[in-house]
């Protein structure tokens, strides 16, 4: 730990700094730091997705190894990631061993067992629910495995909800800059993005299913993309959909 202070220490002098942050690249900079204080050699940060959704569009940060990043994002590790499924299933964080346990099947081991070649043998994930309805996620990764006390995990934990705190901030501030749909257009895409036929979006939103289409042909128009699906993920990328 950096010079002798101790965790309480690291995670106040973040959230001291915190609201001084102009730009997300501070943020990354100052978790990075942080987030070594605490013994975690990396770490991410990420919305999570929907089913059947792509997890690469919703990453806010990320300091994996970047050899592991690709690799998951190719082999869509997350649909089998005991500790993506975890977090979208509790508000709780928890240690990745908890999770790791419940992880049964031969593609979750297989894929544990890859994660630890690259230095993430073990973690700790805080999950974070939204107002808008979104979920995301910061899980820290060691190179070994943990013996962190109550106090180590609540540092880590206040550490998380403070950055993704201001990144929210940062964010939001970005994507009222460079927004190009409008909101019926985002509403309708973010309905699209939950799985919703144009027909479903109509009953929810109560207008025609002649409407919905309109504004979709107008959404993909705008995002330069081909079908609905690679609108959804250039809104998350762009800022048009938040993905918390």
């Amino acid at each position: 730990m950096a010079g002798g202070n101790s965790q309480a220490d690291i995670v106040f002098e973040f959230v001291e700094a915190c609201e001084s942050f102009k730009s997300v690249d501070e943020v990354l900079s100052a978790l990075r730091t942080r987030a070594d204080d605490l013994g975690f050699a990396h770490f991410i940060v990420t919305g999570l997705p929907l089913p059947n959704r792509p997890l690469e569009p919703l990453v806010l940060l990320n300091s994996w190894p970047a050899g592991w990043f690709d690799r998951y994002i190719s082999r869509d590790y997350f649909r089998v990631d005991p500790i993506g499924q975890q977090a979208l299933a509790t508000s709780t964080p928890f240690k990745w061993g908890h999770a790791a346990e419940r992880g049964e099947r031969v593609s979750a081991r297989t894929m544990m067992g890859e994660a630890v070649e690259f230095g993430l043998t073990d973690g700790f994930c805080v999950p974070i629910y939204t107002a808008t309805g979104w979920q995301s996620a910061i899980s820290f990764a060691s190179p070994h495995r943990l013996d962190m006390g109550p106090r180590d995990l609540a540092a880590a934990h206040l550490l998380a909800i403070t950055a993704h705190g201001r990144l929210r901030v940062l964010l939001g501030e970005e994507r009222l800059i460079r927004q190009r749909l409008t909101p019926r257009e985002r509403e309708v895409l973010t309905w699209a993005a939950a799985g919703k036929s144009a027909w479903e979006t109509s009953c929810i939103l109560s207008i025609s299913e002649a409407t919905v289409i309109t504004h979709l042909d107008n959404v993909r128009r705008k995002l330069n993309v081909a079908n609905t699906t690679q609108a959804v993920a250039v809104a998350l990328q762009t800022g048009e959909l938040q993905p918390y």
